[in-house]
């Protein structure tokens, strides 16, 4: 099995350093950045030094004040962040082909395939490290892992095992030792975790990664509803999400303007079919799938309603019809003609392994017969050599039972 190489690329305080690099003067001083004039300003990025007082994330700036008497307050400077945020990822771009920043300095690289190119992934980073430091003076952590949750969380790890918080830290999770490096670590460390599961997780008394990896499927349910699934899958070192940049996020959104403003279904089911093949040979072509779709109604009257469907990963266009159609029942409850439609589906998955995701934490697979996935597969090739006339459809009353009977025949 080949195992892919995703770096996560972290700046230490990003904007404190930036901020400091512009006015050196700054530089070894408690620094916060928070928006001015706000009565309830809370602090929106830090220094390490403004860290060690005991400053935190979020906290209201008068508490701030008195933690730390010599304090230096700065109003967000978002053009500055944004020029050295370029500034970075001029030097990544000569290494990854697959770049997905988050936030300001923050990105994800996919590195699988180039070590003919550059050498193992754990060497790049080193080098990504260097010429950062040298080209763009910013200090840059770097974990490296096989999916983009472990190589963030290597970089939390390595952080926190610094003596020093800006010192620059590179920490590899080799392929297959995701679980037993996760199992000691502090759930706190653990990304993307929304506040009520931590507060769950606090209950229980469950301060380890290792913890919630060693329940069952059943108990992670119990406690934390659907969502226990895919938390159990992370504490495991499971992550199927891809690496993708934000060009190729929005290839995952189709928009579509009426030609008369209408409510009549017949019309809105026929779009929804032919937006649902768009997106779904986009997320074929990419060997993706897809956990949610969103559709917005924008109306005559300039209203707009938006509803979002759970997804089970799958690759058939008579699936996500299906799901837009059930959509489209919630979200279309006024009697306003619709004026245009967007349909969007996101938290994707890489499709070769969802359903190892899946099998790992014991779930039942709901497996699509391989006689409809071959169906589709028919249909995508004649489509892409004779256009959209090549496939004769059937009425609006089609289902997926409908397709997976042909399938069976």
């Amino acid at each position: 099995m080949l195992f892919k190489s995703i770096l996560f690329v972290d700046p230490p305080s990003f904007c404190t350093t930036v901020e400091g690099l512009v006015a050196p003067a700054l530089r070894s001083r408690p620094i916060v950045i928070a928006p001015p004039g706000a009565d309830r300003a809370t602090v929106l990025a830090l220094s390490d030094e403004a860290r060690l007082a005991g400053i935190t994330r979020g906290m209201l700036l008068p508490r701030a004040r008195k933690l730390c008497r010599d304090l230096v307050i700065l109003p967000p400077n978002p053009r500055l962040y944004a020029r050295a945020s370029r500034a970075l990822h001029e030097v990544l771009r000569r290494y990854a082909p697959i770049i997905e920043p988050r936030g300001y300095g923050h990105a994800f690289l996919d590195v699988s395939g180039t070590r003919s190119l550059f050498g193992p992934a754990v060497d790049l980073a080193e080098r990504i490290q260097r010429e950062t430091r040298e080209q763009v003076r910013l200090p840059l952590s770097v974990g490296v892992a096989t999916n983009k949750l472990v190589s963030e969380t290597a970089v939390k790890a390595g952080r926190t095992s610094s003596s020093a918080t800006a010192l620059e830290s590179l920490l590899e999770v080799l392929a297959g030792s995701e679980a037993s490096f996760l199992a000691p670590l502090s759930v706190e460390l653990l990304p993307d975790i929304p506040d009520p599961m931590r507060e769950r997780l606090d209950e229980y008394q469950l301060e380890l990664i290792g913890e919630i990896a060693a329940l069952r499927e059943q108990q992670a349910c119990a406690v934390f509803g659907p969502p226990g699934r895919q938390l159990l899958a992370r504490a495991r070192g499971i992550d199927p999400r891809p690496v993708l940049p934000p060009a190729l996020k929005a290839e995952f959104t189709v928009a579509h303007t009426l030609s008369s403003d209408s409510n009549d279904l017949g019309l809105l089911h026929t779009l929804l079919r032919r937006m649902s093949e768009i997106l779904g040979r986009r997320l074929r072509a990419r060997h993706l799938v897809s956990r949610r779709l969103v559709l917005e109604l924008h109306y005559t009257d300039y209203q707009q309603s938006r509803r979002a469907l759970p997804l089970k990963p799958a690759l058939l266009d008579i699936e996500l019809w299906d799901a837009a159609r059930r959509v489209l029942t919630l979200a279309n409850s006024r009697p306003v003609a619709v004026r245009a439609v967007t349909m969007t589906v996101d938290r994707l998955l890489e499709a070769e392994l969802q359903l190892e995701l899946f099998e790992i934490i014991s779930r039942p697979v709901q497996r699509e017969p391989a006689r409809a996935q071959s169906l589709q597969k028919a249909i995508d090739t004649i489509t892409t050599r004779w256009g959209k006339k090549g496939v004769l459809r059937g009425g609006s009353g089609d289902s997926r039972e409908k397709l997976l009977a042909v399938a069976a025949e």
